[in-house]
């Protein structure tokens, strides 16, 4: 007779005790952790196997959705975050449950956190001098477009970080001397770290090379070292091609022009499928 209830708790309440908690306790940095999650939610995945760390305890696993601008601010400190939410999730499991938390997941949700007070402070600073220079329609394509392009930038960032991770446990920190490189990303690098050394005022992207890559040359980085990521994607260009169109709705936000309601239904398509695809590492 196993000594477990295998009843798992309600996501709601898990998320309010690991909320308080981080809230709560000051070895968790004052609020850092607290603030970064606390406007999401999470859900708790159990499987059919077994955790390893008792005999009958079933592994599983606790997926975090933070807003996207936390998603986005502290995209760099995603490892960090994971292992602190590890530590906090084991202490809220119920012992009894007979459920082992062995990982934790962080996905930006598509729904809260869109970043429009800036627009919002231009607006009101339009209506405060009477001066109507925005129509409606435009403060509303502009309020679209902001929370578009947070979403990408999730996407983006996710990438390069599934990618960082990936190389550096199969071939070390400093594995990019040790990739097949296309000539034109080397260059790219090259002028970039260039424009940081020239323009003291530009914000440091990194301490890698792969932070100063575009977001197309991470499918061409992922296509000429394919051999460390085929077991994530199930063809070359089930990645590519997505990786591609989102350039190109990234490329009209950029440039100033409206994407439809094409383009943020791919976007959200592409986003849920290419995260469930890198949830794993």
């Amino acid at each position: 007779m196993s000594e477990f209830t295998y009843e798992l708790p309600d996501n709601k309440s898990f998320f309010n005790t690991v909320t308080t908690i981080l809230k709560s306790d000051p070895k968790y940095a004052g609020y850092k952790y607290y603030n970064i999650v606390k406007d999401g939610y999470c859900e708790i995945s159990d499987t059919s196997n077994f955790s390893g760390k008792r005999w009958n305890a079933m592994y599983t696993s606790v997926n975090f959705y933070i807003s996207q601008n936390a998603y986005a601010e502290h995209a760099s400190d995603i490892p960090a975050i994971k292992d602190v939410l590890l530590k906090v999730c084991r202490m809220v499991m119920p012992p009894n449950a007979g459920y082992d938390i062995m990982e934790i997941n962080i996905s930006p949700n598509l729904h809260i956190g869109g970043n429009s007070d800036v627009l919002n402070e231009v607006i009101e600073s339009v209506n405060q001098t009477k001066l109507d220079i925005l129509s409606d329609d435009i403060k509303q394509k502009g309020k679209e477009m902001s929370d578009l392009y947070v979403t990408l930038y999730c996407i983006e960032n996710s990438l390069r970080n599934f990618i960082d991770k990936t190389l550096s446990d199969i071939l070390g920190e400093n594995y990019f001397s040790q990739l097949t490189v296309p000539g034109d990303i080397s260059k790219g690098i090259a002028t970039r770290k260039k424009d940081e050394v020239q323009n003291k005022w530009l914000p440091l992207r990194g301490d890698k090379d792969i932070y100063y890559l575009d977001f197309i040359d991470l499918s061409k980085l992922i296509l000429n070292n394919w051999e460390y990521f085929k077991k994530y994607f199930p063809t070359q260009s089930w990645i590519s091609t997505k990786i591609e169109e989102l350039y190109k709705v990234r490329c009209l936000i950029a440039h100033n022009s409206y994407a439809g309601e094409d383009e943020k239904e791919l976007v959200s398509l592409y986003y849920k499928q290419i995260i469930k695809q890198i949830a794993s590492v």
